[in-house]
């Protein structure tokens, strides 16, 4: 737990520049630094910082200090963005009436799929810590996101922002099925869980069987099967996990005919899932 594997980073199409103006808390630099390499990204870029990087932000970045030794100083936000293709401004503040025209957010989920298909260098725009953007900063901004909070206290940390932004991203790009890279190691989480045809078949005809072999009244264990199924996928299972309950499924019906005197007993006793 908390190691640094020695892998590429993520294949995105694009190249994204995190922009924080005026960061003042050295320990959210740090935080931001981990949350970034988290999720494969590593260019932080800081306009007219008002902090030192310096032990703390060291220590909170953990394993992404590479992050902060290679950041970016400017003078100004629109030097920062001057290499960009794309500038996505962030605002926890969503006020009404005669500002809305500055302030058309789409959730991060909706920029994660925008951005994917381009391929130059995007940057992503937060503001500082309590202020968050001035008006003049999100108009320079070609797109603006902001994470649906609960509107009686919608301001998050800027690291957590930074996190759930990211966290979009990231998400959308490991949900791409013709995904291709190297960086991605980890099957075992799964961002989609599509039931195999082949596999729900079998499972609704264990449960069928279980539920004939079952020394009941027809009466009570009518429709036992067709509950079996529902609650298991309720639960929105994965393919091995469907599997494994098919063989103890197999084991316990072939249990209950073997104590019943059911000669289907011998015939399944070393069937396997197919």
């Amino acid at each position: 737990m908390g190691d640094h594997q020695k892998l590429p980073l993520p294949n995105f199409p694009y190249s994204l520049k995190v922009i924080l103006v005026k960061p003042s808390i050295e320990g959210n630099l740090g935080a931001i630094a981990r949350n970034m390499l988290n999720f494969g990204f590593n260019d932080l870029n800081l306009v007219s910082p008002e902090l030192t990087i310096g032990e703390e932000a060291r220590k909170r970045a953990k394993h992404a200090k590479s992050v902060l030794e290679n950041i970016k100083t400017y003078q100004s936000l629109d030097e920062a963005i001057n290499d960009c293709s794309l500038v996505i401004g962030t605002s926890g503040k969503r006020e009404f009436g005669d500002k809305t025209i500055t302030r058309h957010f789409l959730t991060p989920e909706e920029v994660s799929e925008r951005i994917y298909t381009n391929n130059g260098k995007i940057a992503i725009v937060f503001g500082p810590e309590g202020l968050g953007l001035t008006q003049e900063e999100l108009i320079s901004c070609d797109l603006l996101t902001s994470i649906p909070t609960w509107e009686g206290y919608p301001i998050m940390n800027l690291s957590h922002s930074v996190s759930v932004i990211l966290y979009e991203f990231y998400k959308f790009h490991i949900s791409n099925k013709e995904l291709e890279d190297p960086s991605i190691i980890n099957s075992s989480i799964s961002i989609e869980r599509n039931l195999d045809p082949k596999i729900r078949q079998l499972l609704r005809k264990q449960l069928k069987e279980l539920e004939e072999a079952l020394p009941w009244p027809e009466s009570r264990k009518h429709s036992i099967a067709k509950t079996f199924i529902r609650t298991i996928l309720r639960g929105n299972p994965t393919d091995l996990e469907v599997q494994q309950m098919l063989g103890a499924l197999i084991d316990s019906t072939t249990a209950i005919q073997y104590v019943n005197n059911n000669e289907k007993w011998k015939r399944n006793r070393k069937r396997r899932v197919e």
